[in-house]
């Protein structure tokens, strides 16, 4: 007998007892299979082609089940009777509807952290006559689309007494298919009648005569641009609409409106729509559900591949763990195909064996996702114990929660693609050992294509201003590799480390500096598998970071790979943030935890109006919180906290120690210290600080102008910014040309000047600017000296040079063209309320006329940047209503320096006249203080 017909006759008798039984028949390619003792994928082949020769029929979806034509129309009882019902005359009949909760019951967290959005959901249903009109918001995979069925199906069980028991309509229409046509919007949605245009020949009616006595589900409707959204004003105010091409007949609409949206709905919604949605709903990310909410979704999950495949599977107690602190990005949605990915996997490499179940364990997951966990400490002893023992999910019995999202179906049968591929290879002859490789190969590239559609563009959520994106792509790309070469798992903090460091390294090199590695030959030596991997990835650090890696620098990323595996029961010194100021140390304590991915720095914050008694009562209280055996580091920003480290310590027996002026910075390295390393808190307080004045000297070290050795130095001190240092040094390379040969040093008044001068040495000739530094031995000339012969005489006395003849001039065109692009760029800091582009003009005609008439034409850098930003800032905080009053010398500036202030109020009114704004005369008065008397010049 043929093999088809051997499967032909199994279905046959198979319905044949389910109806006997009186059981729904059915059975799976699996069963089949099974059964037989033959492939599946043979097994899969032979049943579609008895469905096509009609021998055969598919029933339901996962699994998809097949039913002998021939048995089960003779002989298959009613509907009713298979699913327990009995007719009108044979029984008590049942209730009509004994629960209406039951239509969200199947949601997981219906009774816990989406609750409130439920109770929510339901109140708008029966809201009377046809509920509230709903916008469903949050992130993409969240499950807004469940959500709307959800309240489909209660609003089924509400309504349908109303409605002489007809099913209750639910239309759903994607609003992205017709974002840029409002007209075939208008006509989905609304219909059209006969001659509406070219084409209509015949009435027809739209979504809302669908949708009629139900609900209208708009999807993604961001997507519809302003004028869309203006459509359904009438519709949303009166239940009142008009088909295309009408202009007299309204039509009535009763239907509920219920919107969805993964965008911010204040930049992507009309405020004018928003207000006309009465009830607004937010479905939180999966990482802001309980662990236990996440664990019912994990198990669900699997659940449905456990029907699918009629075999029971194993998750292990690490993997349940990994899962459930895994960051999805794309939420629900991408949980649901990595786990389907996994139980793929591991249902591949069954296939060489007869094993009665699957095994989902951390051997089959992605690195992609040991990158996106954040691990927390959990303290319900039931949840410790599941992560320990693992949980068997079987195929048959009640589900662990009812049908969550359908949405997330992959394109195409997983297992099939699978099966196929197999048949493939075995056609070729190929070894099993290589088969299971090259499907593994081929099912990573199917599976990867599909996660893209659930990836955010950006999907990494480091900041590129804390770490750059290629920086944080090299760390990746390289404990992807070390994974796989070195067989271990490296998880986000790793990453983040790694990052860190490979970030600072490319800002030593760029800052000059010297790497050098003492422990290169042991790491050569002991660690040569974790070194050749590093050197294996040379070529793409050294192009992904832009700068070539010595061995030295190679030797200190591979002690990462060799160190970077992480332990979450180990035990980490605590570390809290405290600082002044309402939400201060809470934020920085929420972008290390988020960069960091843990839960582990806490804050503090310090009301400006609470007592130093009761602050050190409640940061006591953290302390002991915070600590976990290993004592507890406390990063203050000032105050007398600074010195309240042995009160502390013998208030709450806890070892800790206080280490002031906490920046971002310092948080994110003390983090990587305590969660990365094993020291213990005198040697972690001590690498802190080492490796954090390591940051700050690169920082100082990038900041000092490439000098040549040898040249004499001039230091340029500078109070106020580098931009007024650097005008003093064009100004000096202008008048005296042969200081071009010589190296400028800019220092700020927070330097730390006399270290600089130390290391200058004899090179330093004099120190010139707005401050002097009191370095004994070091002449010093004012910056006001530079305006005058006598001073650029006495500083080439000094330097024994010659000064230039001509006189000290203005910026020329090409640099007045630059210093006015890069104003421009910066206006929008200044400018609130005016349009940019018109202010630009207004400032860049009034510095042009200012320096005519009170320069003379010989305008400095400096004032044309303070004269354009103080004429901005007037003609912003004028528009706004916010002039300033006219101060107590107004009469004595207007009567001493009448001329110029008529002079100047005409300029900048005219100007003014541009923007529609009058400037009155106590701002005339401010400005023209600003300004040089004309008899001075």
């Amino acid at each position: 007998m043929a093999r088809i017909d051997k499967v032909r006759e199994y279905i046959e008798r198979s319905t044949a007892e389910a109806i006997i039984k009186r059981i729904e028949p059915g059975v799976s390619a699996a069963t089949v299979a099974a059964a037989l003792a033959i492939h599946r994928s043979d097994a899969s082949a032979d049943l579609n082609k008895l469905c096509k020769l009609g021998c055969v029929r598919k029933q339901g979806i996962r699994p998809v089940l097949y039913v002998s034509t021939a048995k089960a129309e003779s002989k298959l009882p009613s509907r009713q009777f298979l699913s327990g019902q009995e007719d009108a005359g044979s029984g008590p009949k049942q209730p009509e509807n004994d629960n209406k909760c039951s239509a969200f019951s199947g949601i997981v967290g219906s009774e816990g952290s989406i609750k409130a959005q439920i109770e929510l959901a339901k109140a708008a249903v029966v809201y009377p006559p046809n509920g509230l009109h709903t916008l469903i918001c949050g992130e993409t995979g969240v499950g807004k689309s469940l959500m709307a069925e959800a309240m489909w199906r209660y609003a089924d069980q509400i309504w349908q007494s109303e409605q002489n028991h007809q099913k209750v309509p639910f239309i759903t229409f994607c609003c992205a298919d017709y974002a840029d046509n409002s007209q075939l919007l208008l006509s989905q949605l609304f219909g059209y009648v006969k001659g509406a245009f070219t084409g209509a020949v015949e009435e027809h009616e739209g979504l809302v005569d669908r949708a009629s006595g139900g609900i209208l589900f708009l999807d993604e409707i961001h997507r519809l641009p302003p004028a869309g959204q203006e459509l359904l004003f009438m519709l949303v105010d009166k239940g009142m609409y008009r088909r295309l091409g009408e202009t007299r007949e309204e039509r009535k609409a009763q239907l509920m409106l219920i919107c969805a949206t993964s965008e911010d709905i204040s930049s992507s919604l009309l405020t004018t729509f928003r207000r006309r949605i009465p009830v607004q709903i937010t479905l939180p990310r999966i990482s802001e559900r309980p662990v236990k909410e996440r664990i019912a979704l994990i198990a669900h999950f699997v659940k449905q591949e456990a029907i699918r495949l009629g075999l029971p599977i194993w998750i292990s107690g690490e993997a349940l763990e990994t899962f459930a602190y895994y960051n999805c990005p794309a939420n629900i949605g991408e949980l649901r195909n990595d786990l389907q990915l996994c139980c793929a996997k591991s249902y591949l490499a069954s296939l060489a064996s007869s094993v009665g179940k699957l095994t989902v364990d951390n051997t089959v997951i992605p690195q992609r996702i040991f990158s996106m966990v954040r691990k927390q400490e959990v303290m319900d002893a039931s949840i410790q114990r599941i992560f320990k023992e693992g949980i068997l999910v079987e195929p048959g019995g009640q589900p662990l929660v009812q049908s969550l999202l359908n949405d997330y179906d992959l394109p195409i049968d997983l297992y099939g693609y699978i099966d196929k591929k197999i048949g493939s290879y075995r056609q070729m002859q190929m070894s099993d050992e290589d088969i299971e490789s090259q499907v593994g190969k081929d099912l990573e590239k199917y599976f990867g294509s599909v996660v893209q559609a659930f990836f955010k563009p950006e999907n990494s959520d480091m900041p590129v201003s804390i770490i750059q994106q290629e920086i944080w792509e090299a760390a990746s790309l390289l404990l992807n590799d070390a994974a796989v070469k070195l067989g271990r798992k490296y998880g986000r903090k790793t990453l983040v480390a790694l990052a860190l460091h490979l970030q600072q390294f490319k800002e030593r090199v760029a800052s000059g500096r010297i790497i050098y590695n003492p422990n290169l030959k042991a790491i050569k030596t002991e660690h040569s598998h974790a070194y050749g991997v590093v050197i294996d990835n040379a070529a793409m650090l050294n192009d992904k970071l832009g700068v070539k890696m010595s061995p030295d620098e190679l030797g200190f990323v591979a002690m990462f790979l060799i160190h970077g595996s992480e332990d979450i029961m180990r035990s980490h010194i605590g570390l809290i943030i405290v600082a002044h100021g309402r939400g201060t140390a809470q934020n920085m304590a929420e972008v290390a935890n988020n960069l960091l991915g843990t839960d582990h720095v806490k804050a503090y914050d310090i009301p400006l109006n609470k007592s130093n008694a009761k602050t050190v009562e409640e940061l006591q209280e953290v302390i002991l919180k915070a600590n976990e055996g290993q004592g507890v580091i406390i990063l203050v920003d000032m105050g007398f906290l600074v010195t309240m480290e042995n009160m502390l310590t013998n208030a709450t027996h806890v070892p800790l120690r206080i280490i002031p002026n906490v920046t971002t910075a310092l948080v994110l390295e003390a983090g990587r210290r305590v969660l990365t390393t094993d020291d213990n808190l005198e040697q972690a307080v001590s690498n802190i600080y080492e490796a954090y004045d390591e940051y700050t000297l690169t920082l100082r070290q990038r900041r000092k102008p490439k000098r040549d050795e040898g040249k004499e130095v001039i230091l340029v001190t500078c109070s106020s910014g580098e931009g007024v240092a650097e005008k003093i040094k064009e100004i000096l390379l202008e008048s005296i040309p042969a200081a071009r040969d010589m190296n400028f040093i800019t220092a700020g008044a927070m330097n730390d000047i006399k270290s600089m001068v130390a290391e200058l040495g004899e090179q330093l000739r004099i120190a010139v600017g707005s401050f002097d530094p009191q370095i004994s031995g070091l002449p010093f000339i004012h910056v006001s000296e530079l305006f005058s012969p006598d001073g650029i005489s006495r500083i080439c006395a000094l330097l024994k040079m010659e000064p230039e003849d001509s006189s000290l001039s203005g910026i020329d065109g090409a640099l007045a063209t630059e210093v006015y692009t890069l104003l421009a760029g910066q206006l929008n800091k200044f400018v609130k309320t005016l349009p940019v582009d018109q202010v630009r003009g207004c400032c860049e005609t009034l510095v042009e006329r200012v320096s005519d008439y009170f320069f003379k034409g010989q305008i400095s850098q400096d004032a044309v940047v303070r004269i354009y930003l103080h004429a901005a800032c007037m003609f912003d905080r004028i528009h706004a209503g916010e002039a300033l009053q006219s101060p107590a010398w107004s009469s004595q500036i207007q009567s001493e320096r009448q001329d110029e202030f008529q002079y100047l109020k005409g300029i900048v009114r005219a100007a003014a006249v541009r923007i529609r704004l009058e400037v009155p005369d106590s701002e005339i008065c401010y400005f023209l203080n600003t300004l040089p008397a004309r008899s001075c010049m």
